[in-house]
């Protein structure tokens, strides 16, 4: 059976005064995907895809991802605007204007279930709990993933902790997750590192940013970038199992 292969990037917080980093950090990560064999037979990125959510942004981002091949599936971050992200990437079906931008998508044998984790203005997130349970009962029979921007995970990282996920949606999300078996990941970005941990019994992937790193300091209060390797997941159906690559750049 052909594996069934999804690449996933993060928060490439692509931005137009930053003299072109952020841009060649993503075609990088572009260059890195398409360098595959094989190729993955879709891409998702999980938020924090503009820095400012502007217009121009976007359309950069759109020349930069041109080059790939297979579909492309976005979700919004904390920093994103959803309906410019729902209009420059085709996603009008997927939601009317002000509300989340949430859709399922195919990936061979997987299906993706992609959820929108943003508070407008704020950079915490939130479940869409109805949206995502209903997604869940729907299809309980394909292997699943659950995309969010918001990793369900507690990372020891205070600035980065206190704007993730509630507690109460963490907890929520267990339950489901622990009666929902086809749920094989739930995947995310957020915290600019990779990070691995279950909820539960479900495995659960932060993924690295394709641009830039938090540094690793468990407990300390402040927050600060380092150049560390950019990097991608790549998550594979192997014989039913899903595993999932971490990939340098």
């Amino acid at each position: 059976m052909t594996p069934s292969l999804l690449a996933q990037l993060s928060d490439p917080h692509v931005r137009l005064d930053d003299d072109g980093a952020s841009a060649r950090a993503l075609e990088a990560a572009v260059e890195a995907v398409l360098a595959l064999r094989p190729l993955p037979q879709a891409v998702l990125v999980t938020g924090d895809i503009a820095n400012g959510g502007d217009a121009r942004e976007y359309e950069r981002v759109r020349e930069l991802l041109a080059p790939l091949t297979m579909p492309v599936h976005v979700l919004p971050g904390n920093h994103d605007d959803r309906d410019l992200l729902r209009e420059h990437f085709g996603l009008d079906g997927a939601g009317a204007p002000g509300e989340p931008l949430q859709y399922t998508a195919r990936c061979g044998e997987l299906r993706v279930v992609v959820c929108d984790t943003m508070r407008p203005g704020r950079d915490d997130g939130e479940l869409r709990r109805d949206w995502l349970q209903a997604q869940l009962a729907a299809e309980p029979e394909p292997p699943t993933i659950v995309a969010v921007h918001h990793v369900p995970l507690t990372i020891g990282l205070p600035v980065l902790d206190e704007i993730g996920l509630p507690a109460g949606d963490r907890d929520w999300l267990a339950e489901l997750l622990a009666r929902s078996p086809h749920v094989r990941r739930v995947v995310g970005g957020h915290v600019h590192r990779t990070v691995v941990g279950t909820l539960g019994g479900c495995g659960v992937l932060a993924c690295t940013s394709n641009h830039l790193q938090a540094r690793l300091e468990i407990g300390t209060p402040e927050l600060s970038w380092v150049p560390e390797p950019a990097a991608f997941a790549l998550h594979a159906l192997l014989d039913g199992e899903l595993v999932s690559h971490v990939q340098p750049i």
